[in-house]
């Protein structure tokens, strides 16, 4: 109130400052020189207000200033808990070993049931020797294997054949891995090919093998091994043929 009474009082009507002769002869008030004095002062207040409402607005427009950006989010379906969860950007965040971990469970995969018309090349392959299989699992995984070698060299000799298409590598904890892949066997007999669909189990991880020689050292220079193997046959239907989640 003291800041309204003193712009708009009357003392500066008091002034002896004039503007001249000519007004009082028009029969005018003099209008004190004084008045101006107001004039300023409340053009200062404005200013002065206007120059705060300008700070206000430029601290909200920085305050709101992130809100303007857009960031992509890409998101996965989790079949186990049913949730969708943020895609993490493996190839930055994952370890290095973990992705030479996927790579060697996938080289193991198409090892063990790939199957080529070439005996030669599947007997020197499934060897119980020095073969590049037997140097990536232990005692136990290896003996499992060569029943299953049986079976698949007899079949072999009747003219089978097996593609195998990995779908997916999914590190479940530490030293526990899931695979999926599917294999196409084609028989000689038989117009189109067989399609089946397998889950595997894998405890894997990197141990130090006793070699007999630096040549079959350098065939396994990571020391790669599967501690356990097991597998296991899934459905395939129309819905989930070509599916790329693990469900």
């Amino acid at each position: 109130m003291n800041i309204f009474k003193f712009l708009f009082s009357e003392v500066d009507d008091g002034t002896n400052d004039k503007l001249g002769a000519y007004p009082e002869k028009v029969h005018v008030r003099a209008m004190p020189e004084r008045r101006y004095l107001k004039t300023s002062r409340i053009m200062t207040l404005v200013s002065i207000a206007l120059l705060c409402g300008a700070l206000i607005l430029l601290c909200i427009i920085y305050m709101l200033s992130p809100l303007l950006r857009s960031e992509p989010l890409l998101l996965a379906i989790d079949k186990r808990f049913y949730k969708l969860e943020p895609v993490q950007p493996d190839i930055i965040s994952w370890p290095s070993s973990m992705l030479l971990m996927e790579e060697h469970i996938k080289q193991y995969i198409l090892l063990r049931h790939t199957i080529v018309p070439d005996i030669d090349e599947m007997q020197a392959r499934w060897s119980s020797e020095n073969s590049l299989l037997k140097w990536f699992s232990n005692e136990l995984t290896f003996r499992e294997f060569e029943a299953e070698k049986d079976v698949n060299l007899a079949r072999m000799a009747e003219g089978l054949t097996r593609e195998v298409k990995i779908r997916f590598v999914h590190r479940v904890d530490e030293g526990l891995w899931l695979a999926e892949f599917d294999t196409i066997e084609h028989m000689p007999e038989e117009e189109f090919p067989t399609l089946q669909r397998w889950r595997a189990v894998f405890e894997a991880g990197f141990k130090k093998h006793k070699y007999p020689n630096q040549d079959e050292r350098i065939k396994n220079p990571l020391d790669f091994y599967v501690e356990r193997y097991s597998l296991s046959s899934r459905a395939i239907t129309k819905e989930n043929k070509n599916a790329k989640f693990i469900d």
